[in-house]
């Protein structure tokens, strides 16, 4: 009886973790989203990513400042600081903004909205650099940016509490 209770135990310890470890990070079609967190374990922000084809990792991220594309190669040998004039593509919008680069990675603020809903309705998004094109199939995007910001909404929303201190005023 008691090898039972402890089996019963360790399977919904077991249980448990798996229940927490699914919550952390979920995939809809070829995107991952998950909660991103700080080093002192405080929501930062919600991210849904994707590699393609050619090794481009691309991430969409939601924080308190709207959305953010990131896009990062090992084989890239970018101006670290550096800015760079690209176009953006999602179907038939078209928006042109300034990137902001690392060694291997560029980052804009998505700050056009219709070029945003574009990204949900759009079968393909080409980064048009001057030297290059990059395609990213926007393949199960418009769930993906839905379960982007139902992550953010829960996760902003969460409350840090400690139930063994009483309530501040």
């Amino acid at each position: 009886m008691r090898a039972m209770l402890i089996v019963g135990s360790v399977i919904a310890m077991v249980g448990v973790a798996h229940a927490e470890t699914a919550e952390k990070a979920i995939t809809i079609g070829p995107w991952q989203i998950e909660a991103s967190f700080t080093q002192s374990d405080k929501f930062d922000r919600c991210v849904m990513s994707r590699t393609n084809e050619d090794g481009v990792e691309t991430r969409i991220s939601r924080d308190k400042d709207g959305l953010a594309l990131a896009m990062s190669s090992p084989r890239w040998k970018l101006g670290k600081g550096k800015s760079y004039q690209v176009e953006f593509a999602a179907g038939s919008v078209v928006w042109k903004s300034d990137v902001t680069a690392t060694a291997q990675a560029i980052r804009v603020d998505l700050k056009d909205q219709k070029f945003n809903e574009a990204l949900r309705t759009a079968d393909l998004l080409e980064v048009r650099g001057a030297g290059s094109t990059i395609k990213v199939s926007l393949d199960k995007s418009a769930a993906a940016l839905s379960r982007l910001d139902s992550c953010y909404d829960t996760n902003i929303k969460a409350v840090e509490t400690n139930p063994f201190v009483a309530p501040s005023p």
